[in-house]
């Protein structure tokens, strides 16, 4: 699988006021790195011009009501106009999961920005979509471990918004997802947190594994996971759905092992069930395997990893509670 270059050569996130390992807002946002908007990775030739062209004017009707919204919202209008291709990359090729209607699309990319905006507030949800802000700031005395969201870059396609842990402010793992109405997912759900995409980025193993250790060997991909329930928590949403393999944006019939391995395989692991449309599918709280299935001797391992990762969960609970004008969202 392909490493973002793009987010391996980003700058830390510099020095963050923390209270009891947290980051404080605004101070979450103030000390988070800049960014350029993404722009289209893929090369746009005159023929893909043309079937985006032909998608837009058969789904006419979709994309007045997505530009009609963008409209209203004047972060989304500012960020049409230093990207264009904002309002209509949910016609592009793979948004999101192969196999998408563009009805499909337009529906996942008008839910999620629709629900950002009910439950954050404006000052809260451009950082986000702009630059970038530390949900938590994990607490060590020799390395620096941060967990911080903003909008995907540069595989924007792939997921609307990426969880991204950093080590010494260096992107080492990535998390995308995007807020999607349930029935999308075939999920029972009305609405799902949808995981697009799961990567650690090349040439960051060393800081993986200083990571893993430092964590009480919580994997990083196990410590997103987490982060991403404290965001399901926070954001009052009831379900995790996660794209399999075959249905990945950037699945390669050359690697089909990987693929399956980083995502099918993970999944499966976790306990997350499989539907018949083909997504994993699990309510939040993701639940643990029973103790009693785990040998005795690593039993209180697995105590800790848990305690762990229920910090973590909760700690992004609290960040996005306190963000929100008047609490959690519940549906």
């Amino acid at each position: 699988m392909r490493a973002s270059e793009v987010e391996h050569r980003m700058s830390g996130a510099g020095n963050l006021t923390m209270e009891d390992g947290a980051a404080t807002f605004p101070n979450a946002i103030a000390s988070a790195p800049k960014f350029i908007v993404a722009r289209q990775s893929t090369p746009i030739t005159p023929f893909r011009l043309l079937v985006w062209f032909w998608r837009a004017v058969t789904h006419i009707r979709k994309v007045r009501e997505v530009l009609a919204f963008i409209a209203k919202v004047p972060i989304l209008s500012a960020m049409t106009q230093s990207n264009p291709r904002f309002g209509f990359k949910f016609l592009t090729d793979d948004y999101l999961a192969r196999g998408f209607t563009v009805s499909e699309c337009a529906a996942c990319f008008l839910h999620h920005y629709k629900r950002l905006n009910e439950l954050l507030p404006p000052q809260f949800l451009r950082p986000i979509l702009e630059e970038e802000i530390t949900l938590h700031i994990i607490p060590d005395r020799v390395h620096r471990f941060a967990l911080t969201m903003g909008l995907s870059r540069p595989y924007d396609n792939e997921g609307e918004l990426t969880l991204r842990l950093r080590v010494e402010g260096e992107i080492v793992y990535v998390l995308s997802f995007t807020i999607v109405p349930g029935w999308v997912a075939a999920s029972a759900a009305g609405e799902t947190l949808l995981i697009t995409r799961l990567q650690g980025i090349r040439g960051c193993f060393p800081q993986i594994g200083i990571a893993t250790r430092a964590m009480h060997d919580v994997a990083p991909v196990r410590l997103l996971l987490a982060a991403l329930q404290g965001v399901a928590d926070a954001f009052g949403i009831p379900a995790i759905a996660a794209v399999p393999a075959e249905r990945q944006t950037s699945y390669k019939n050359d690697s089909p092992l990987a693929f399956y391995e980083a995502y099918d395989n993970f999944f499966s692991e976790l306990g997350l069930s499989k539907s018949p449309a083909g997504f994993f599918y699990a309510d939040v709280p993701i639940p643990d395997k029973p103790l009693a299935s785990i040998k005795r001797g690593h039993r209180l391992r697995a105590r800790k990893k848990r305690a762990f990762r229920l910090q973590i969960q909760q700690a992004c609970t609290r960040f996005l509670v306190d963000s929100q004008p008047s609490g959690p969202v519940v549906n």
